[in-house]
């Protein structure tokens, strides 16, 4: 069975300056949930962003469930991530003129993909349905990060990425992010990457990628 993720000798550089990311490998197995931790500015979000898609390799191969994205038109990138990737940000990104539900339902409206999960489902599972009509300038930070994972979740993808998603919250709100983080994993058996500075997050994961000058550690829980 293949990785969830796969990762082969990856190099990103920007012009003439030293590779971001130096020739790094490693895999990610389904429903693992895994933390690249890492200072900033030692090529978390880059990586993340070359799983998803949205950024290219300078060199390398990436590959979800066996098959590589590397050199995909943008047509069949837009594709593979609405089937296959759900995104978390530090900032939630959500929509402030749509309502909490209507932010998490739009994945579906856009990919119209045949799910087993509803909105409210989702909303109940990760404890916001008491502000299914709300907009997000009405509810707490943390509040509002659950919902972006809801919303991630709502297209049922393999793999979701999150990218600092406890970056602008307090420990408490961080602490049910993280759990909410822990229940895609066990209950979905999606894979989690979640990327990160703050090692205290890392005892939550199964296994460790640590980002330092363009390398990476392994570590398994």
């Amino acid at each position: 069975m293949n990785p969830a993720i796969e990762v082969r000798d990856l190099v990103k550089r920007y012009g003439d300056q030293p590779p971001i990311l130096d020739g790094i490998s490693f895999a990610v197995e389904s429903a693992e949930f895994a933390i690249v931790y890492g200072k900033s500015g030692c090529g978390k979000s880059t990586l993340l962003n070359m799983i998803g898609g949205l950024d290219a390799p300078t060199s390398g191969d990436i590959r979800i469930e066996g098959e590589s994205i590397v050199g995909l038109s943008q047509d069949r990138l837009a594709r593979m991530r609405l089937d296959k990737i759900g995104f978390v940000f530090q900032d939630y990104n959500l929509l402030a003129d749509e309502t909490v539900k209507e932010n998490i339902t739009l994945p579906l409206e856009l990919s119209r993909k045949a799910v087993s999960k509803d909105a409210d489902f989702l909303m109940r599972q990760f404890g916001i349905i008491h502000v299914a009509d709300k907009l997000p300038n009405q509810i707490s930070g943390g509040e509002a990060q659950r919902v972006a994972i809801a919303r991630a979740m709502m297209n049922e993808p393999r793999v979701i990425l999150a990218d600092e998603p406890t970056g602008n919250l307090d420990s408490e709100n961080s602490e049910g992010v993280i759990q909410a983080f822990q229940m895609v994993r066990e209950q979905f058996g999606t894979t989690v990457v979640l990327a990160t500075h703050d090692d205290s997050i890392s005892r939550s994961a199964t296994v460790h990628f640590h980002l330092e000058e363009g390398h990476v550690q392994i570590a398994k829980r």
